[in-house]
């Protein structure tokens, strides 16, 4: 008698683990996909940083992505990297130096890596 309750408990245990598990999962899911499509700047206009950002031929996003980040521009290089690859435009970014500040969305950063935003 006590090994069969002892193996429902085991059960009920089980299955209530799985299910926070479930939550915890959803939860971790949620923040990591408001991070990508959110397009919030990292720092408001008045604490911005400022630099010029240089992008060779035939770099990566995540290369590109790996440079704001060392600058601090960006938080996460692999979700900024992971914003671009989700919008539209992505593949026509072009060699040149370009400035970018903190303050500004990764759809922002994006228009000026394409090209279709003037610099000022």
């Amino acid at each position: 008698m006590t090994k069969k309750a002892l193996q429902f408990l085991v059960k009920i245990l089980f299955y209530i683990f799985v299910v926070l598990l479930l939550v915890y999962l959803f939860v971790q899911t949620r923040q990591f996909g408001y991070l990508v499509f959110a397009d919030q700047a990292k720092d408001r206009p008045e604490v911005a940083k400022e630099i010029v950002l240089t992008v060779e031929e035939g770099e990566s996003l995540l290369d590109i992505s790996r440079k704001l980040a060392k600058q601090k521009i960006v938080d996460d290089p692999y979700v900024f990297a992971l914003a671009l690859r989700c919008m539209e435009g992505y593949e026509n970014i072009r060699s040149g130096e370009y400035v970018v500040q903190s303050s500004q969305k990764p759809s922002e950063i994006l228009r000026i890596l394409t090209g279709r935003e003037e610099t000022s």
